[in-house]
């Protein structure tokens, strides 16, 4: 194991609307060894980019995930970024840089064991998008890094992603909206259970609707696994969640109200996905295909449902490759001239 990284490394995901940021939150609450970072670490971001002569970029790469902003309200209106959470700014960071860090995982991961350090505590956690799909990618480059999964029903986990930001309106492509968050919904699921079984030791589960209700063999898990005392996992998921489903009332909108908010043809299909038969044949056929290529899959599920713009951000992804590669090139030319 590389005894550059601090082994207490936990990466958290789940489909969106899950209790992510909550379990994120509560960490640095009440964790008693772990530091919850506030802020979502969009790993998956820069493991799809390439840094050629990455020994020069380090300091630039530093410099660019630091100011990085993340929207931290659902109107998005304000934000933050990982500066304004560390005590130290890059070019201070970056003297003590070992130099057997060779990627920009490991670079964000480093910069987490200070983060820790600096809060008194043993290890991190960091919510990010669906990293159980990228995570046996994320063992090779964090060695000793685990995962914790928050799943939700997939009722409630769907409609509040639907109504998000737009409540009491939906999206006007709602039919194909719905199906992507159903899509990503079950996708985690399968890659989850394949994680469980492939590494017991290091991923875990945790359900928010369990949590939510008090479920006292739930909160006994969540308090032993990240050293905290029971009621305080108590209070932080005292609360009830928002778009609640009930079979013969519907959601609990923001308002307080039970709405139908989901059709019986859109519930009867959310029901029939779980059970793995999607509407959509090629969607079926991708997700039994998920346990052995989950970032391929979500990739053409996602051309399947929005292919202007998949392509749109491809031609991103190949512009942004570029500027990577001149920056490398130019970096490197600069420090031996």
């Amino acid at each position: 194991m590389n005894d550059t990284f601090n082994t207490q490394a936990w990466l958290i995901g789940g489909a969106g609307r899950s209790g992510k940021t909550t379990l994120a939150n509560s960490l640095q609450a009440h964790s008693r060894t772990i530091s919850g970072f506030p802020l979502e670490g969009v790993f998956h971001v820069y493991l799809q980019r390439r840094f050629p002569f990455f020994r020069y970029q380090r300091l630039r790469l530093l410099t660019e995930y630091m100011n990085r902003p993340r929207y931290v309200d659902a109107l998005r209106t304000r934000v933050e970024r990982p500066r304004d959470h560390l005590e130290i700014d890059a070019d201070t960071l970056a003297e003590d840089l070992p130099d057997s860090i060779d990627n920009p995982i490991g670079l964000f991961a480093w910069l987490l064991d200070r983060y820790a350090v600096n809060q008194g505590k043993k290890g991190w956690a960091v919510f990010d998008l669906l990293p159980e799909l990228r995570y046996t990618a994320y063992r090779k480059l964090v060695p000793g890094v685990k995962l914790v999964v928050m799943q939700r029903s997939p009722e409630e986990a769907v409609t509040e992603a639907l109504f998000w930001r737009a409540y009491p309106e939906t999206p006007k492509d709602r039919r194909r909206r719905l199906q992507n968050l159903l899509f990503q919904w079950c996708l985690s699921r399968k890659v989850t259970e394949q994680h469980r079984l492939r590494y017991p030791k290091d991923v875990v589960v945790f359900s928010v609707n369990a949590l939510t209700r008090g479920d006292p063999s739930e909160l006994s898990r969540m308090a032993y696994t990240f050293d905290m005392d029971i009621d305080a996992v108590r209070g932080a998921f005292d609360f009830k969640l928002p778009f609640s489903y009930h079979a013969t009332e519907g959601f609990r909108g923001p308002d307080g109200v039970m709405h139908k908010l989901l059709s019986e043809e859109e519930l009867k299909g959310i029901a029939n996905a779980v059970a793995g038969k999607f509407s959509r044949w090629d969607l079926t056929l991708l997700l039994s295909l998920a346990p052995r290529a989950p970032v391929l899959v979500r990739g053409l599920g996602d051309f399947l449902l929005y292919p202007g713009t998949i392509v749109r951000r491809r031609l991103n992804g190949s512009r942004q490759r570029v500027a990577d590669a001149a920056a490398g090139i130019r970096l490197r030319l600069r420090a031996q001239s």
